[in-house]
């Protein structure tokens, strides 16, 4: 089987903003990352936004209704004409571009905020990605970020339960090998020139123990075998890291 299978995201583009796909429960976790990102940036209004893979537009449509100045880019030309029509028909003016992360066609300095989400763990170059993110940073600027950390928790939870098992995610969507510890993408961020990192757990799973792990299972399985739609996780900030991590880190 593919890892990693970045094709999806252009095979599905039209289903970014559908409820219920797999797509679209970007827009379920989106409601928790801003809540934990707006204790850094409690106003929106005039700030100058990047979002680096913006799939269909769903984190730029809410900065932009927050006022920010927005711009996305995806590697996905589909992905990028999806949030275009989007936005347009929804009155939101966002400037999309079809790019790659580790080569990005803004000038240095340009930016207050760059958003990366679901997207350091899909990258062939981590190192060249977070470099370029902190180049089109204004100085002070703010590089907020969420990723899945490389543990046996994280292959059980985001490989074998959520993709092969209930199918609640695309299989082949994911690369284990492509996780990243928190403290491998720390050091990287450093080396790189970010200082002030904040790293929290982003518990997609309500605290998943034994028991409520063979609860999620029992009901995903039922649900599968009713028809019905997978329910949503739960999400909460905490002190969990070992299978999805959210942060910050300043450019200085």
């Amino acid at each position: 089987m593919k890892r990693n299978d970045l094709e999806y995201y252009e095979l599905n583009a039209e289903s970014w903003w559908k409820e219920g796909e797999a797509l679209n429960l970007s827009d379920h976790f989106n409601q928790t990352r801003f809540e934990f990102f707006n204790n850094y940036i409690p106003n929106w209004k005039g700030i100058k936004a990047l979002d680096i893979g913006c799939g269909g537009g769903l984190a730029c449509e809410v900065l932009a209704k927050l006022g920010a100045k927005v711009s996305g880019i995806d590697l996905s030309l589909n992905s990028i004409e999806t949030a275009r029509e989007h936005a347009r028909n929804n009155g939101l003016k966002i400037d999309y571009q079809c790019g790659a992360a580790e080569d990005l066609p803004y000038y240095d300095n340009t930016f207050d905020v760059v958003l990366c989400f679901d997207v350091l763990e899909h990258v062939g170059d981590l190192k060249k990605v977070l470099s370029e993110a902190y180049r089109v940073l204004n100085k002070n600027g703010i590089f907020l970020f969420d990723t899945i950390n490389r543990t046996f928790k994280s292959k059980v939870i985001m490989i074998w339960l959520l993709e092969d098992l209930l199918r609640q995610l695309p299989q082949g969507l994911h690369d284990w090998n492509k996780f990243i510890k928190p403290n491998e993408l720390s050091e990287l961020m450093e080396s790189i020139g970010f200082s002030d990192i904040v790293i929290k757990g982003f518990d997609i799973t309500d605290g998943t123990n034994f028991e409520t792990l063979k609860n999620i299972v029992a009901k995903g399985l039922s649900n599968q075998r009713q028809g019905e739609k997978p329910e949503l996780f739960k999400i909460q900030i905490n002190e969990d890291t070992s299978v999805c991590y959210i942060g910050k880190t300043v450019k200085r």
